[in-house]
């Protein structure tokens, strides 16, 4: 496995996506950042402790768990419609689809904007999705997997 980020360098990327984020919601009161389980809402809970620290937004952080068909999604708590933004977020972006699924989920609650961040984007997309905030984008083959670990231990995103 290669080395794409180590853990310093995925803080860095959460830490510019997080001032990113408060710069485009200077207008609003508050954000919801909902995290696909599991290192999406890991990263969720980071871009939310430093805008926390850095802005006046209030926000939620609220974990998104896809059924295993992409066909039902349970979230942690509900969405809030009077929420300023709502952002929906992951670690790597292939295809879109995943993505695709949780945005049909979060539409159901007639949210007034939704954009979304991203770890990596590996520009593979089937699906037309948009990034708002993105991490790093990393061009790949198809063959190639990304995987991004977000423990204490051993934390990085690695190329097979």
């Amino acid at each position: 496995m290669k080395t794409i980020l180590t853990n310093q360098q995925i803080e860095n990327k959460i830490l510019r996506m997080s001032f990113e984020i408060i710069e485009s919601n200077l207008e609003e009161r508050s954000l919801d950042l909902i995290g696909l389980e599991k290192n999406g809402f890991i990263i969720a809970e980071k871009i939310g402790e430093c805008i926390n620290k850095n802005s006046k937004l209030k926000v939620r952080v609220i974990k998104m768990e896809l059924g295993k068909q992409k066909k039902t999604a349970i979230f942690s708590e509900k969405i809030n419609k009077k929420a300023g933004t709502v952002i929906l977020i992951d670690d790597v972006l292939k295809s879109g689809e995943t993505i695709i699924y949780a945005i049909k989920e979060i539409l159901n609650y007639n949210v007034r904007k939704l954009k979304t961040a991203i770890l990596i984007n590996r520009n593979h997309n089937i699906f037309p999705v948009g990034v708002n905030y993105v991490g790093l984008e990393l061009s790949t083959t198809l063959e190639d997997h990304i995987n991004v670990i977000l423990e204490k231990e051993k934390s990085g995103a690695f190329l097979s």
